[in-house]
């Protein structure tokens, strides 16, 4: 839908043209961010009404109510957290380690993380808190001076953790079974997935049992996507559209 924070042209169309035909949409993100934000960036690009899923709201969906979870991410993920029924502690509340007892953390992407903050999440899994993760994308994308580039993603902090602590994450967010069991459980079965990474939206469409569309405006390039295994690959979703809905 868009490379950094710029609209993909014919996108919102592409969108249009497959709710016109009577096909159901989804919007799955990495993003551990609210749905709504993301549903008001959708609402600026013109893009029709369709739900909007979040892998902050799959790793709400692996705590509990009556367990106690250190959180660090963006600003919006304690929240979104807490509607487990869990009590939350945000990271960015705590100056210092060590951490204090708790039952669970979680990790998303966020911009002004330091090392303080994932030392005390560290020390916290050490102690033998579950230890999830929104997502274990390797990159971000972000627009620059010469255009797309690629910043250090989820996946990238979620390593420095591991490496510190020794332990292995569970990973809330696509391609793994915890977003793929809340998918199909609110809005049933997945024929097609769309996306820019054959690790992440490639994998998932292999989960769900559906088909992979590659589009050509992220992360993959040209070059790449022989190797991407997708069932279609298209410049871009306007492209995947045409394809899809062709007679």
């Amino acid at each position: 839908m868009w490379q950094g924070q710029t609209p993909i042209p014919g996108s919102a169309g592409a969108i249009a043209r497959l709710l016109g035909a009577g096909d159901r949409v989804v919007f799955c993100t990495n993003h551990a961010a609210s749905p709504a934000g993301k549903r008001a960036l959708l609402d600026q690009q013109g893009v029709p009404d369709a739900p909007v899923l979040s892998s902050a709201e799959s790793a709400a969906a692996m705590v509990h109510a009556g367990q106690t979870v250190l959180v660090l991410g963006m600003a919006e993920l304690p929240a979104l957290i807490a509607t487990s029924g869990a009590t939350v502690i945000d990271v960015r509340t705590l100056t210092d380690g060590p951490a204090p007892p708790v039952d669970a953390v979680v990790l998303g992407m966020h911009e002004d993380w330091n090392r303080t903050w994932l030392g005390i999440i560290a020390d916290a899994v050490r102690a033998g808190a579950q230890y999830i993760v929104t997502n274990d994308d390797p990159t971000f994308p972000a627009t620059g001076r010469d255009g797309l580039w690629l910043l250090p993603g989820c996946g990238a902090l979620a390593a420095s953790v591991s490496v510190t602590s020794g332990a292995t994450p569970t990973f809330a967010g696509k391609p793994f079974r915890p977003m793929a069991d809340l998918l199909t459980s609110r809005h049933g079965p997945i024929d097609w997935v769309v996306g820019d990474q054959p690790s992440t939206d490639g994998l998932l469409a292999t989960a769900l049992g559906a088909r992979f569309a590659l589009v050509l405006t992220g992360a993959t390039t040209a070059l790449d996507a022989p190797a991407a295994g997708a069932d279609l690959v298209a410049t871009d979703l306007a492209g995947v559209v045409e394809a899809v809905l062709a007679p």
